[in-house]
């Protein structure tokens, strides 16, 4: 189902984005590959009374120019290695400071970054999502809030099929070597572990009231930072 699908089922504010915050609140977003997090991440940027600044670490995969395509097709991108950890902090700790980050922009068809870079803006709320936003512990430590989507395997993997058949340029065959071969047990050893660092854990990424609980959990928080930063 489609964000704005989404969206109408659910009602979206009608408040502007002009609330106020003392400093950047940061969220950790994680769960495996197709558990639903770059739509929820879509989902709280349009329910929130505040900008949101997406930081997707799919996009700081390494930079693997130096290999042949045929040698990066056959990279392990689910293992938490194949992430630039130091270009993702660098780029949330300049969000913080209220300095545009300049994100790398990565070409999944061709298993490699783009030449030119994505400008993200600060924004009262930074949310970092990926398979890996709670594994590499001095990027948990830039978090307030920590979310996991515990969603089941056959689910991710029908999500996953589609979207990498659909967006990726990937064909049934290389989606279905790549979840037998690198992310099914990537998932065991390095992702469902990661489980035990959120703060908040749900089994349904889109239910309204997940939804709900996350706005209203950041809402929260948020207020609370603030009333503390005004004493």
């Amino acid at each position: 189902m489609s964000v704005a699908k989404i969206l109408a089922l659910i009602g979206c504010s009608s408040y502007g984005k002009s609330m106020k915050v003392n400093r950047p609140f940061v969220v950790g977003l994680a769960g495996g590959s197709g558990s639903g997090k770059t739509t929820l991440a879509s989902i709280i940027e349009h329910k929130l009374p505040w900008e949101v600044a997406l930081v997707p670490l799919d996009q700081f995969y390494c930079d693997l120019s130096h290999l042949s395509f045929s040698e990066r097709a056959s990279v392990n991108f689910d293992h938490p290695d194949s992430i630039d950890v130091h270009g993702a902090i660098t780029s949330v700790r300049a969000l913080k400071n209220g300095e545009i980050a300049q994100l790398p922009v990565y070409n999944f068809a061709e298993h490699n970054r783009a030449v030119e870079t994505d400008p993200v803006q600060p924004a009262p709320i930074i949310l970092v999502e990926g398979m890996h936003s709670l594994y590499h512990l001095p990027l948990v430590e830039l978090y307030d809030l920590t979310i996991f989507l515990d969603i089941d395997e056959q689910t991710r993997w029908e999500r996953k099929l589609e979207r990498d058949i659909r967006e990726r340029a990937r064909t049934y065959e290389s989606v279905s070597a790549m979840w037998k071969n690198y992310t099914k047990p990537m998932h065991r050893k390095f992702v469902q572990p990661t489980s035990s660092r959120a703060h908040l854990l749900f089994t349904d990424a889109f239910a309204p009231e997940v939804i709900r609980a996350v706005t209203e959990r950041i809402e929260h928080m948020v207020q609370l930072q603030n009333n503390q930063g005004s004493i």
